[in-house]
């Protein structure tokens, strides 16, 4: 079996405890995504943006391989994939005068422009579940929602939803708090745009015309088109 030093490895605690627990069989969902029960592992090329649920490393995954996790290694197929150092998805950032936060994006009030694939309104709500905790502080809120909207989720989304429920979230997502500019959000993937708009529905004050966090709050309720 070849061995493989990942470049980095999430330090959540959702994935360190399959990581570091007993040996667990999965399932290939696709080139880059790992199924373990009810929970999803990413394995994201290094220079792309990490994930709450990743190890950063240059494997694919074949359909047909085996795939196990459990005791301190990942392996898929014939790699026997080590941690790398340890990554935390948790945001640290500057103070952002936010809004207060707005209505669920589920709400009849967002239905002009919910997305149409079940993948982006995860994302979506993540997004807004991840601004409650992050900007509001509303913990136990944003777990309540988090936990509803995951009972409605695919696993991949519900996965992510797990995750934004305890403030983690994708590389990107840093990024736009750290630095104020959505550039690389936006440029993440189909999804990064519908994350920002639930961290904007959760109040995230933000200027789309020059797609960065406005220095100072506006008035009424977030949106963007």
């Amino acid at each position: 079996m070849a061995v493989v030093d990942a470049a980095s490895h999430s330090s959540s605690e959702l994935l360190t405890r399959l990581l570091d627990g007993p040996v667990v069989t999965g399932k290939a969902l696709d080139a880059h995504q790992l199924r373990f029960d009810e929970y999803v592992v990413t394995l994201t090329p290094p220079g792309t943006s990490r994930m709450p649920n990743g190890v950063e490393c240059r494997v694919r995954v074949a359909p047909t391989a085996r795939v196990t996790i459990g005791v301190g290694r990942l392996t898929v197929g014939r790699f026997e994939i080590r941690p790398g150092p340890a990554w935390d998805p948790v945001p640290v950032f500057g103070s952002i005068d936010s809004l207060p936060p707005g209505p669920q994006p589920v709400s009849a009030t967002t239905a002009s422009w919910l997305p149409v694939s079940p993948r982006d309104a995860e994302a979506l709500m993540a997004g807004y579940v991840a601004g409650l905790f992050l900007l509001h502080k509303q913990h136990a809120k944003a777990q309540d929602i988090a936990s509803q909207a995951m009972a409605r989720a695919g696993l991949q989304g519900a996965t992510l939803l797990r995750h934004a429920a305890r403030g983690e979230v994708p590389e990107a997502v840093h990024d736009l708090l750290i630095t104020g500019s959505a550039g690389r959000l936006v440029a993440f993937d189909m999804s990064g745009v519908q994350w920002l708009r639930g961290l904007v529905s959760a109040g995230l004050p933000f200027e789309p015309i020059s797609a960065r966090i406005a220095s100072s709050p506006r008035r009424g309720v977030p949106t963007l088109t």
